[in-house]
């Protein structure tokens, strides 16, 4: 199916003919020219492509940002081989009473986007035979968080890492409970520890089913994945995600972990996300750090890693790429996100900070980005649009 194919493929159409193995295996097919592209160039260039799509494009992000005044700008980058599109867009200021333009270098928390980079790093862990996805979760936890999960009534040995990752466990959300927020607020400078997540969730709830029972997405579930990382490898989390993944080869030089490890010269300054009239910028990152969230990037590189995962160039195994799409609740599989934009299946993951990566294998398109207002407009609406706009092009 070439770039001049004028076929469009909606989401029904998908449920009847093809399952979901064979649009990633029509992805790979799509995007074997933009591999070989992107690896002979920069993933924060701009090719050239048609200025009215462009021009289209920067118009949806002015007009978003004029509707949505809360947040001071929004980034995105928008990637489509067929249509020659490498598009890095922005808008608005870095800040509210800035006059600091905002750019797409602009580095920014991506918060839950993060669950995808550690699902990504599980994965190699199974590659590499250092855990399975059907091992008991009790198999791998540290002594102290065992006993705090039996402790609270959790069947240890029936939870299972595939569970985990992909929100089944019966894991409480600890995050979720008013008394977490209320705590950040009242001191946002607090330096959490993951012990001290963990222990919330087991003091504030129960097990919330049994093993398998319901959907249940749960930040403190990647938390206790983040720890696992860590023993399995012997390293932090930053370095072992880091090394896992490799993000050197995947040109992450952006791409970094807040507190964990420093900032690269290589990445670009930040930009100020809020919580309504609260500017978070110097808010503690450790209140959504080790798992569940922590990673900083800029709008290319968060396209950039989504593209490269679901096409095939992070895990070493297509089976491994195989489990993580192929797997787990309507909503969600294990570290994505699946759900339908502008008619076309998307995969990819939101964060709390407004930010969304998502990849579209039937128009071989990525979009991600960020707009720096929680309280704006959700994130997955304007990467509809941007998906509408493209497709347009392509029919």
């Amino acid at each position: 199916m070439g770039s001049g194919t004028k076929t469009r493929i909606t989401v029904a159409g998908l449920k009847r003919n093809v399952g979901i193995g064979l649009v990633l295996l029509i992805s790979f097919v799509l995007t074997d020219a933009a591999r070989s592209a992107r690896a002979a160039g920069d993933p924060h260039g701009t090719a050239k492509t048609d200025a009215t799509l462009e021009a289209d494009l920067q118009r949806i992000l002015e007009r978003v940002l004029a509707d949505n005044t809360d947040a001071p700008g929004l980034s995105v980058y928008v990637e489509c081989p067929p249509l020659d599109l490498r598009w890095a867009g922005a808008a608005g200021t870095i800040a509210h009473g800035s006059d600091t333009p905002l750019s797409p270098t602009h580095t920014f928390r991506i918060a839950s986007n993060t669950k995808s980079y550690v699902a990504a790093a599980v994965l190699r862990l199974v590659e590499l035979g250092k855990l399975g996805l059907d091992d008991p979760l009790g198999k791998h936890l540290s002594s102290h968080h065992h006993g705090l999960l039996a402790g609270d009534g959790y069947d240890l040995d029936a939870m299972t890492i595939r569970q985990v990752l992909n929100h089944t466990s019966g894991l409480h959300q600890h995050c979720h409970d008013s008394r977490y927020a209320e705590a950040i607020m009242a001191d946002p400078w607090h330096r959490w520890t993951r012990d001290e997540q963990i222990e919330l969730c087991v003091r504030w709830s129960d097990p919330l089913g049994a093993p398998g029972e319901r959907y249940a997405y749960s930040d403190t579930g990647y938390i206790i994945l983040g720890g696992i990382i860590e023993q399995l490898t012997g390293k932090g989390l930053a370095a072992a995600v880091r090394e896992l993944l490799d993000f050197e080869r995947l040109g992450l030089r952006a791409t970094w972990w807040e507190i964990l490890e420093s900032c690269p010269d290589s990445a670009g300054p930040r930009a100020h996300q809020y919580y309504g009239e609260f500017d978070t910028n110097g808010w503690d990152a450790s209140q959504d750090l080790y798992g569940g969230g922590g990673l900083i990037s800029d709008s290319p590189e968060l396209a950039g890693f989504m593209r490269q995962l679901l096409t095939g160039q992070v895990l070493a195994r297509e089976t491994s790429l195989a489990a993580m799409t192929g797997s787990g609740t309507p909503p969600y599989r294990l570290g994505l996100m699946v759900l339908e934009l502008g008619g076309h299946l998307a995969w990819g993951h939101q964060g709390f900070w407004n930010t969304f990566a998502f990849h579209v294998p039937i128009l071989d398109l990525t979009v991600a980005g960020a707009i720096l207002n929680h309280h704006a407009v959700n994130g997955k609406e304007l990467a509809r649009e941007l998906i509408e706009r493209v497709a347009a092009a392509r029919e």
